[in-house]
C-alpha cells in the first residue's frame, strides 16, 4: 500500500490493522491489489511444468527483486539460464528493491538501507532449520520483502515456507515432486 492514505481509508486501515487481519485479508477489506513475491524456486517449477501458471493467484501482481535475477544468472547451463530468464520476464510484473542491504549479496541502488531486523530474523530461522544452507541469505532477503510490505510469498521451498509461516508472513507453498 505504499501510497499515503487519506481520511476514511486511513481510518479503516488503522481499525483493520488492530484486528490483526492477515495482509491478504487486510488487502481484501481495503479493496486494494495484492502483491505476490515470487521465489526463485517457483520460477524453476514453472519452467519445469510441475507448476502451471493457471495455478498462481489471479487477484494481484507478481514482484521479485534483483536477488531472483542474480540466482537465475548463476545457472551454469546457458540454455536453462535463458529459459529461466524468459519465464521470469513472462511472470514478474515489477522488480522491487530488497528491504535490507547485505554486503556481498545486495546491489547498490537495488536494496534499501533498512534496519535488517526482518532479514536477520528470517535468516536466523532458516539457518536453524536447514543447517545454514548457502542460499539462506538470499531467501531471507526475498521473504523480508513480503514481511515488511504485507505481501504474500509464493514458494516451492519447504524450509522457506515453514519459516514464513512461523513468522506470520503470508505464504503459499507448492509441494512438487
Amino acid at each position: 500500500m505504499g501510497k499515503k492514505l487519506g481520511g476514511e481509508l486511513e481510518h479503516r486501515t488503522k481499525a483493520l490493522t488492530k484486528t490483526r487481519l492477515s495482509p491478504c485479508l487486510l488487502c481484501l477489506a481495503l479493496d486494494c491489489t495484492m502483491k505476490y513475491v515470487v521465489d526463485t524456486s517457483l520460477i524453476n517449477k514453472l519452467l519445469d511444468g510441475s507448476i502451471h501458471v493457471d495455478e498462481l493467484p489471479t487477484d494481484g501482481s507478481f514482484v521479485a527483486s534483483h536477488i531472483q535475477i542474480d540466482k537465475i544468472n548463476q545457472t551454469k547451463n546457458k540454455k536453462r539460464r535463458l529459459e529461466l530468464l524468459k519465464k521470469f520476464v513472462e511472470t514478474i510484473d515489477e522488480v522491487l528493491p530488497t528491504e535490507s542491504f547485505v554486503l556481498g549479496t545486495s546491489r547498490l541502488g537495488e536494496a534499501k538501507l533498512g534496519d535488517g531486523v526482518s532479514y536477520y530474523t528470517i535468516k536466523t530461522e532458516l539457518d536453524s532449520k536447514n543447517r545454514s544452507k548457502s542460499n539462506n541469505s538470499e531467501d531471507a532477503l526475498i521473504a523480508a520483502i513480503a514481511m515488511n510490505n504485507g505481501f504474500v510469498l509464493l514458494t516451492a521451498d519447504h524450509d522457506l515456507y515453514q519459516v514464513a509461516y512461523k513468522l506470520g508472513i503470508g505464504a503459499i507453498y507448492w509441494a512438487t515432486t
